[in-house]
């Protein structure tokens, strides 16, 4: 049970992540850059795969040169 309930709330917090990004991006009063960012921590919580794909990818190689403290954060 308590599985589900974290799955959900993982999954819950992704969703409104992305829609805050989307709509940060679209309307310049609200920033999208956090949202964005609580949208990659919680799938990174959420699926070990994406954890695993992303921390291969050329944006984690990027984020691991350039801001080291926002890399070890997301993708370590």
């Amino acid at each position: 049970m308590q599985f589900i309930l974290t799955r959900l709330l993982w999954s819950s917090l992704t969703f409104t992540g992305f829609v805050g990004a989307i709509i940060g991006f679209a309307l310049p009063i609200i920033p999208g850059i956090p949202f964005l960012i609580l949208m990659i921590y919680s799938l990174k919580k959420l699926s070990p795969a994406f954890h695993r794909w992303l921390s291969r990818t050329r944006f984690a190689e990027w984020l691991k040169k350039h801001q080291p403290t926002l890399a070890k954060w997301l993708v370590s």
